[in-house]
């Protein structure tokens, strides 16, 4: 009983979200493909990726697309096994800007073009593929900096 009970109270990845936006300049099968390229394999062809048009202020077309992993912590050990060891101690030292502790959320940044290519490279810029990770029971950021140090994902 004291297990079940301690399981609950372990942080746990909830959820991650994958979003994007692809502007008429851009070319929406690529943009689609960064963003898958952010998931293992394993996920890649049966995530589905939601998507919404939406307009800028000049009017021009936006399509926003959304994907929701259904294992995060498989796409955070993915994200963990794919970004350099120079990325992960950015990561690490830009922890407290990337992490809201009142929501629970970690909020990463990856490069477009970069992803697209294969690689992921974390750029706070605006031409990126957003990755929120939603995690349950945690309190306090050690816990989820413990958890993700396990994943591999910060150092």
């Amino acid at each position: 009983m004291a297990g079940s009970r301690e399981d609950k109270r372990r942080v746990v990845v909830k959820s991650v979200e994958v979003t994007t936006s692809c502007h008429s300049t851009e070319d929406c099968e690529k943009v689609r493909t960064a963003l898958l390229n952010l998931l293992p394999k394993t996920l890649q062809s049966s995530v589905k990726i939601d998507s919404e048009t939406l307009h800028g202020f000049y009017g021009n077309r936006i399509l926003l697309m959304k994907a929701e992993a259904v294992d995060g912590e498989l796409l955070l050990k993915h994200l963990a096994e794919n970004l350099s060891d120079t990325e992960k101690s950015i990561l690490s030292a830009s922890f407290k800007l990337r992490y809201d502790v009142r929501t629970g959320r970690l909020y990463l940044r990856f490069s477009k073009q970069d992803a697209y290519a294969g690689s992921l490279r974390l750029l706070d810029s605006d031409d990126v593929v957003k990755v929120v990770v939603h995690f349950s029971n945690a309190r306090r950021e050690e816990e989820v900096k413990a958890l993700l140090r396990q994943i591999g994902l910060i150092r």
